[in-house]
């Protein structure tokens, strides 16, 4: 076996120290170090969080009184069918349509009511139509009906050509100048307050 100088002795203690040095930073504070700075990052995310919700609540009542400001000057109810029971409602909303419609030049073949499920605050109303227009009066109704008081809405539309008008037109083409009818199936949607209106 060969005995170390005490020179190469010194470096190889010195080597083995640096090594254990080395493997105590990696092992030790290389981990502790990184826990460390993760640590930082998430407490600086959440100060950040607790900055954004203290702002939060500070213009919570700025903000309520803004909503209730707005509620006053907007009631509600002007938007809502003014009956007590859905079906009050749905008779008014069929009254509606009908007159509309003969404001508009649009024949009204039938009305159905449909059933809807309630919602909280307000009651879906809603009544199929079946109905006979040219194109310009039916788009005069449907915009009527959407644009006007109470809030009404179009859920769903058909439209078909009229057989028994194309038929006409096929024998008297030179002497029918009038548009086509149409053949419309409609879904239209109003609400009504739960309970009636408040």
């Amino acid at each position: 076996m060969n005995t170390l100088s005490p020179r190469r002795s010194r470096w190889l203690a010195v080597g083995l120290l640096a090594l254990v040095l080395l493997l105590l930073v990696r092992i030790l504070l290389l981990p502790l170090w990184q826990h460390w700075f993760g640590t930082a990052d998430a407490i600086e995310r959440l100060e950040t969080r607790i900055e954004v919700y203290q702002r939060l609540i500070d213009a919570l009542p700025q903000e309520q009184e803004h909503l209730q400001a707005l509620q006053a000057a907007t009631p509600v109810t002007e938007w809502l069918l003014d009956e007590t029971t859905p079906a009050l409602a749905a008779a008014r909303l069929q009254q509606l349509l009908h007159s509309r419609a003969g404001q508009s030049g649009v024949q009204v073949v039938s009305t159905q009511i449909l059933n809807t499920d309630a919602s909280e605050t307000v009651q879906p109303v809603a009544v199929q139509a079946h109905l006979r227009a040219e194109l310009t009066a039916l788009v005069g109704l449907l915009y009527q009906l959407e644009s006007g008081q109470p809030l009404l809405f179009i859920d769903s539309i058909t439209l078909l050509s009229n057989p028994r008008a194309q038929s006409r037109t096929r024998l008297a083409r030179s002497t029918d100048t009038r548009p086509h009818q149409l053949d419309v199936r409609l879904n239209v949607t109003g609400y009504a307050a739960e309970g009636g209106t408040p």
